[in-house]
C-alpha cells in the first residue's frame, strides 16, 4: 500500500506523538479538586484527554463560564510547572517522522493544546527539525476547536489543494476536525482512542502501528 496523492501530514500531539497521560491526568485532577470534585475515576479522566479543557468540562460536568476559566487557570499553572514534561514519545515516532521528512512529505502539528505548551514540548523532544509549522490553540479559547487549528495550518502552509492533506490523530475530535475542513483523516490506535470511536467518527483510514503509517506513505519495505 502506498499513497502517492498525500503531500501534507498533520499530526495531533497528545496521544499521537507523545503519551501525555500522566501529566494531563494529574493536572485535570488538580483542577477538579480546586472546586471540590474528587474521586474521579481513571476512566473518566482518560476520556477527558484529547478535547480542549472547556469542551471536556461542558461534556462531562455541564460547566462553562467563569468557573471553568478559573479551573483552566489552575490546570495551566500546574501544567506549566511540571505537567508538560511528564511526557513520553511513543515508540517508532521519531523514526516515522524522519522517514516521512526525508521522503519529502511536509509535516505539521495540529493540536488543541495551547501554543506555549506545544512549542515547549516540540522543542524539548526534538520534533522541531521535522515540522514545517506548529499549529496549536490560543490561550483565550478562540482557536482551540480542532477544525480551527487545521484551518490555521492550511493557511500558514499556503495549501490550496486539500486533497493532498491528511490529519493524523488518536481521538474522534481529530477525525471530526478533518471532516469539517474537508481533508482526509487517519486514526491511530496507539493513543487514547479506540477503533470503535475512530470508525464511528468516520476515519478514512485506521492504523495500528507507526510502521503501518509509514507504509501508507512510502509503501511496504
Amino acid at each position: 500500500m502506498k499513497n502517492n496523492k498525500i503531500r501534507y501530514a498533520l499530526f495531533d500531539l497528545d496521544g499521537t506523538l507523545t503519551n501525555s497521560e500522566g501529566g494531563i491526568a494529574r493536572c485535570i485532577t488538580t483542577a477538579l479538586n480546586s472546586i471540590g470534585i474528587e474521586d474521579v475515576s481513571d476512566e473518566r479522566i482518560k476520556e477527558m484527554i484529547g478535547p480542549p479543557f472547556r469542551v471536556s468540562m461542558k461534556i462531562f460536568y455541564d460547566m462553562e463560564g467563569e468557573v471553568v476559566d478559573k479551573m483552566l487557570s489552575v490546570y495551566r499553572d500546574q501544567y506549566d510547572i511540571d505537567g508538560w514534561s511528564d511526557n513520553v514519545v511513543y515508540d517508532g515516532i521519531m523514526d516515522l517522522l524522519k522517514k516521512l521528512h526525508e521522503a519529502g512529505i511536509i509535516l505539521a502539528v495540529a493540536t488543541s493544546k495551547p501554543r506555549r505548551f506545544t512549542e515547549k514540548i516540540v522543542k524539548h523532544f526534538g520534533f522541531s527539525p521535522y515540522f514545517s509549522f506548529v499549529g496549536a490553540a490560543t490561550d483565550d479559547g478562540v482557536l482551540d476547536r480542532k477544525s480551527a487549528v487545521i484551518e490555521s495550518v492550511l493557511k500558514n502552509l499556503n495549501i490550496e489543494n486539500r486533497d493532498e492533506v491528511i490529519m493524523i490523530g488518536d481521538r474522534k475530535y481529530d477525525i471530526i476536525g478533518a471532516k469539517e475542513t474537508q481533508v482526509a483523516s487517519m486514526g491511530i490506535l496507539w493513543g487514547f482512542g479506540d477503533r470503535e470511536e475512530l470508525a464511528e467518527a468516520g476515519a478514512d483510514y485506521i492504523m495500528e502501528t507507526t510502521q503501518d503509517v509509514a507504509n501508507f506513505f512510502l509503501g511496504n519495505d
